[in-house]
């Protein structure tokens, strides 16, 4: 039994099973990129159109709002544009071969799943360096990627799938800074590098910037609480580090900056000075007439306007904080395993497979209770660990106070979408693994048991097997020979799969 239980944990610490992890995330998500019908419901034609809007455009900046994108809302001052604005460029490309639009769609959205995989890459890289172990880097991964929604959003056109990755870079790049900081030596390369790639990331999806501000406080506090008395010092090596670079690479690096900033000034800096905040309302910047096209805001207005009128009728129906927060944690969680049609079936949602999504509420649960148990000793000599947790927390927390603020404004439980929380999972993760580790840092068999039992919980209906199990040929793409294709799968999948009700009626629809 020692031997056997020996032989899985070399596996599970591997480079072959991280190869595998790779491997196996790639065939998943393209199973959903060439089965599902378009558009899939994670605002794939919303980025779609906007990419081919793009087409028409050399200048990301728009000057006015171009013709036929008021569905799209306020693009010249939308602050999330640069992912559909590269994304233009192979689909340029495409149009010079084929004018079929799912071969278009094809093509982009396996550009989406090589980002995605890069992300598991990158992030791996950065658990390493955050002294997390081998074993449970691979197996932080592989769990990650049997959350149905992960390969549903590598699997489409969505802005995520560039995001990750730019996250995972920016958390390697701010990890040299650090080590850079406590030898009194910064690197120009990594500190301009830092600014270079935070500022794009936010132009890819404004909600990063949580993090940049995150990081540069991080930074900063770090710097007056261990380093004050020698601030100076840091700011000459990051001068003579400048010096000594080659004039090609100071030119480059400037060129960046000066791009970069400019860019992010242009679009986050101007709207927070002319309209007050990052992401201005379309109707601040068109008119009413022209923002009612664009679905998002008129739901808003009408939601609006509604919860005004029964106010003026003397009812309150906003509830408080501790009812939102209870909605917000459920669906976060249910969200973030179920399954949900395209607008052929008016994208209709279907729950979440029993084992796979209970385990993951178990892992959490029980991974909060061992963070508080072990908290004196969590950070110890680790400050990658912190910069983790810190940026992970600050980023939900700002992620619940957007979702409460439109929750005041409509009164409607929206934005609570469990996509939005994949950018902080494998760093959180990564935090709350320490604590497993430690309590079972005298029992390498047990460990090794439990995370075989994961590993089969999750397998029960996780990754694109939710996708195959929840759907009908109407989720697929009108084409025979795939929709046979699936249709047998499911025919295998079903009969081997815990399912649970199909329908559900109530919180604890697994219990039906």
């Amino acid at each position: 039994m020692n031997k056997i239980l020996q032989i899985i944990r070399n596996i599970l610490k591997s480079n072959k099973f991280f190869i595998f992890i790779l491997i196996f995330f790639f065939i998943e998500s393209a199973w959903i990129a060439v089965s599902a019908a378009y558009p899939q419901a994670f605002d794939e034609d919303f980025h779609f159109g906007i990419i081919n809007i793009y087409t028409s455009h050399l200048n990301p900046f728009l000057r006015s709002q171009p013709i036929n994108g008021d569905r799209f809302g306020a693009l010249a001052r939308d602050p999330s544009y640069l992912y559909q604005y590269l994304l233009n460029f192979p689909l340029r490309i495409t149009k010079l071969f084929t004018k079929d639009i799912l071969i278009q769609v094809y093509v982009l959205r396996f550009i989406n799943i090589g980002l995605a995989v890069s992300a598991l890459v990158i992030f791996s890289k950065v658990l390493r360096r955050a002294k997390i172990s081998k074993t449970m880097i691979n197996l932080i991964l592989f769990l990650f990627v049997l959350i149905p929604i992960v390969p549903q959003l590598a699997g489409q056109i969505n802005y995520d799938n560039l995001l990750l990755p730019l996250i995972a870079w920016v958390l390697l790049i701010s990890f040299d800074l650090l080590d850079q900081i406590k030898k009194y030596k910064i690197k120009a390369r990594t500190l301009l590098s830092l600014i270079i790639i935070c500022s794009l990331a936010s132009l890819v999806k404004f909600v990063f910037l949580p993090i940049f501000a995150t990081i540069f406080m991080f930074m900063v506090i770090y710097i007056y609480i261990k380093h004050k008395k020698r601030a100076k010092k840091l700011w000459l090596s990051f001068i003579e580090s400048f010096r000594k670079e080659t004039l090609y690479i100071r030119i480059v690096l400037v060129s960046l900056l000066f791009i970069s900033v400019g860019m992010f000034i242009q679009r986050d800096g101007v709207n927070l000075l002319k309209y007050h905040t990052v992401e201005p309302n379309c109707s601040q910047v068109i008119s009413k007439s022209e923002c009612k096209s664009y679905g998002p805001w008129e739901y808003n207005y009408v939601s609006h306007s509604d919860l005004l009128n029964s106010k003026a009728h003397g009812y309150n129906p906003i509830r408080g904080i501790f009812y939102f927060a209870n909605q917000w944690l459920y669906w976060m969680w249910f969200r973030l395993f179920f399954a949900i049609n395209g607008p052929d079936n008016s994208f209709a949602n279907y729950p979440p497979l029993p084992l796979p999504s209970a385990a993951a509420l178990g892992i959490f649960g029980i991974s909060i209770l061992l963070f508080l148990r072990y908290i004196k000793v969590f950070f110890k000599d680790n400050l990658r660990l912190f910069l983790l947790f810190a940026i992970s927390i600050i980023y939900l927390l700002a992620l619940f106070i957007q979702g409460f603020i439109s929750y005041r404004y409509t009164n409607v439980l929206e934005n609570m979408n469990g996509r939005y929380l994949l950018p902080v999972i494998i760093p959180l993760a990564g935090v709350l693994s320490v604590g497993f580790s430690l309590f079972f840092k005298k029992f390498n068999r047990l460990k090794v048991l439990v995370a075989l039992i994961l590993i089969f919980l999750f397998i029960q209906g996780g990754g694109f097997l939710t996708f195959i199990d929840r759907s009908d040929d109407t989720w697929d793409v009108p084409n025979s020979v795939i929709r046979q294709f699936n249709n047998k799968a499911r025919h295998i999948t079903n009969p081997v799969i815990i399912n649970g009700n199909k329908y559900y009626y109530t919180y604890t629809w697994f219990f039906n």
